[in-house]
This record gives C-alpha cells, structure tokens and sequence, in this order.
C-alpha cells in the first residue's frame, strides 16, 4: 500500500449511533446492507465509521477487505476480545479495498472469525452475560460517529447482547414469508430481553426496517409482491424506501469482496442503499 495506514481515531467525543442490524432469520440482507450502507457513509458524509461483524461465516469482514481473518494471526478478530487477547479498541482495523488493497477513507472494521459459533460457551460463566456488548462498546463511543453492528442470523446471545448495545434497531428482511415472519418474532424478543434490561435504555422495538431483494415486477411472483406491502402496511415509515430491487450486482460484489456501494455504485442495488442510508440521516 502506498499510504500509512489509518489510525485508530481518538476520543473526540463524538455523539455515536450504534446500529443493530438484525433478523431472526438467516440471509435476510443484513450483511449486505452493513457493508453498503457503512461505505456509503463513510464516503458520502466523511464520519468516521466503524463495522462490527459477529457472524461466523465473516461475510462483512470479507466485504471490507478480509477475506479470512482466522488465517492471519496478527488480525485481532472480535473472537479474541471476548477471548481478552485484545481489548476493543484494540480489535478495530481500517477497511480496504478488496483489489487494491488501498485503505478505505473513514471505514474501520472489527473482524469475525469462525470461533463465532462458541461465542454462548465461552460467556456461559459470566454475570449477566447478555451485558457482554454493552460493557465493551463504551471504548468506540466518541471516536466513531456511526457504529453498525451486523448481527447472525439468530437472535442467541451474540444478538441479544447487540440488541442491548445498540442505540437503534434495524430489521432486515426479503419480500418472503420466512424474513418476514422472522421480524415478527424478532419483535417478540426485543420486548423480552426490554422486560429485563430496559432499565439501561435498550430500544423497546424496531426502528427501521429494510426490504431487500424484491422482485421487480408481479410476472416474477405477486405473493413476493404481496408480502412487500403487508410489511410496510405493518410497520409504516419505519419500512425504508425504496425496496433494494432484485440486483445482480449483490451477488457480483460478494463475490469481488466489495460492498455494492462501492462495487457498482450506479447499479440498482446500491442506489437503493444510499437513498436509504440518507432516509436514515446518516449523511445528506
């Protein structure tokens, strides 16, 4: 790389939106809407931004620039924080471009690795373990403005503790029953993790959801249709707009390592996901 590589930013006091992104169902878009939405940010707005990945499979690190972080031993990964290898803070590393290797301006990532999956057992004896996030995240308050926590697809302790943390909840699903009705369910969690932790100001609800992978026109399935107007009819102006249509350019970017904000900028796709990151005030 020709440039020095970004530091950690300091302490700047910063007011920080920490962002879950979640569903209780597998491959409802959160991922790619972190790495979309996290690029066009830190592009668009120059706040500093940071991604945190907690999945196993590492999807979000591979989009910002870390294709296997388990494979390196010098990356600390998320997995070693709660391993107390690495504090947080220590864990944070700049984004970069998945060809070039170049740093990506104002993004930094905290990476995954396949350990994830052990993440239950290795918190097993600790008090109030669901707290685990919540006790963690005050070391990136104030250095980042944005912080996006993309969750697994499940809401087990990995989830429940980002649902604590988090300072908004975003709910990712498809134009399909089974996201659909795994937001539903993911309602019902959040107001049972609120009955016992609403007291440190964790959200009582959903505040946005994001439709992704819609189908362009009722020829390629009305029931899809369908399900997409159930959802905003259920949840209003917290459902985003647009509908992230049906893109090839998705798969494409996942493929080269590459948010689709940042692989195809004027595809469908990453229209979709600026217009709803601007929906959202992250940037004008």
């Amino acid at each position: 790389m020709n440039t020095p590589r970004p530091a950690l930013p300091e302490d700047a006091g910063r007011k920080t939106r920490v962002l879950t992104v979640t569903n209780g169902s597998a491959g409802s878009g959160k991922t790619t809407f972190a790495g979309a939405v996290g690029y066009a940010t830190a592009k668009n707005s120059k706040k500093k931004v940071c991604v945190i990945g907690m999945d196993r499979q590492r999807d979000v690190s591979r989009l910002l620039g870390y294709d296997d972080p388990d494979s390196d031993e010098n990356l600390p990964t998320l997995y070693d924080v709660v391993d107390d290898v690495f504090s947080l803070a220590e864990a944070v590393v700049p984004a970069r471009h998945s060809k070039t290797k170049e740093w990506i301006p104002n993004l930094w990532v905290v990476l995954e690795s396949n350990k994830l999956d052990q993440l239950e057992f290795k918190l097993a004896g600790t008090t109030a373990r669901e707290l685990w996030l919540f006790r963690l995240l005050p070391q990136l308050r104030g250095r980042f403005d944005v912080i996006i926590i993309d969750c697994p697809g499940d809401v087990k302790i990995a989830t429940i503790g980002a649902i604590i943390a988090g300072d908004e909840i975003v709910g990712c699903t498809k134009s399909q029953e089974k996201e659909a009705r795994g937001l539903t369910e993911l309602e019902d969690k959040i107001k049972e993790i609120h009955e016992a932790y609403g007291h440190l100001g964790m959200r009582n609800g959903l505040d946005w959801v994001v439709i992704g992978e819609g189908v362009t026109s009722d020829s390629q399935g009305k029931v899809y249709r369908d399900i997409e107007a159930q959802v905003r009819k259920a949840y209003g102006t917290m459902a985003l707009q647009p509908t992230v249509r049906d893109d090839v350019k998705v798969p494409e970017a996942y493929s080269a390592g590459q948010p689709v904000t940042l692989y195809n900028p004027k595809c469908d796709a990453a229209v979709a996901y600026t217009k709803i990151g601007r929906q959202m005030k992250l940037y004008r």
